[in-house]
């Protein structure tokens, strides 16, 4: 600028014309410069504004998908239980019901919760009760099913828990809804530094490659609820091969614990 100033001051008839020549080229230079970070900190800001909106609609796919396709799911599985039954067995298709009237219940007041900011979310009390709950809804007399919850859960935060259930559940209703198995191991292992969960399936398998191609919600929504708590989630699996997921979600210290002194 100093260069540029000499220059006009130069080729200029007098001081005042140089100087605003000078303070003319300044203006414009500096109002180029704030144009040009205007524009980028606006792209900067619409970009921050897309995330924002990709995470919420990820978001409700996983919610949608977990809470209320799930409860859903369960009240049209037992009313066709109910149906199969309603002649051959009027005591057990009774009971179908009464597990289709509730799942019906809960859906409702899943979908309550959602859209209304005045009811948020309830903590899970108990993940053991709430799998066990949840094999209680889709209760399967050709599937043989186990399920082993080990250690404190007060290790985990009521967060973690939750979408631990979620998760569990999902592997687990995957197993019942596509693999056809006779056998469904459920585990679940809690450590103060770290939840691991498995659940084994002895059903036909799959290619886990083809199916992450496909981008199906259930899959999408187990390893990114995992993922949003520092965890990670793995597949193994093949045709004729049964399945295995494993999910690995690392506990912080609770601010409660104490140290021996």
């Amino acid at each position: 600028m100093t260069r540029l100033a000499l220059q006009v001051a130069a080729e200029s008839e007098s001081p005042a014309e140089a100087f605003t020549l000078v303070a003319t080229g300044m203006e414009e230079s500096l109002s180029l410069r704030i144009r040009e970070a205007s524009e980028s900190y606006h792209g900067f800001l619409l970009n921050q504004v897309h995330e924002a909106q990709e995470d919420e609609r990820r978001r409700i796919a996983r919610e949608l998908h977990d809470r209320i396709g799930h409860g859903i799911s369960v009240a049209h599985q037992q009313l066709a239980l109910a149906e199969v039954y309603r002649v051959t067995n009027a005591a057990r298709a009774s009971t179908k019901m009464g597990v289709a009237q509730q799942a019906i219940q809960e859906t409702m007041e899943n979908l309550r919760q959602m859209t209304s900011e005045l009811h948020p979310q309830v903590p899970l009390k108990s993940l053991e009760k709430a799998l066990l709950g949840f094999l209680e809804a889709v209760e399967d007399d050709t599937v043989s099913v186990g399920l082993h919850v080990n250690g404190d859960e007060g290790w985990a935060d009521a967060r973690v828990l939750d979408e631990a259930f979620l998760v569990v559940r999902e592997a687990a209703r995957n197993a019942f809804n596509h693999a056809a198995p006779t056998m469904i191991l459920m585990r679940v292992d809690i450590a103060p530094h770290e939840l691991v969960a498995t659940v084994q399936d002895n059903g036909r398998g799959f290619d886990p490659a083809v199916v992450r191609r496909k981008g199906g919600v259930g899959l999408s929504s187990m390893r990114e609820r995992t993922e949003l708590l520092g965890g990670r989630v793995t597949i193994s699996s093949a045709p004729g091969s049964g399945c295995l997921v494993e999910v690995f979600i690392p506990l912080k210290k609770r601010h409660d614990d104490h140290d021996p002194g």
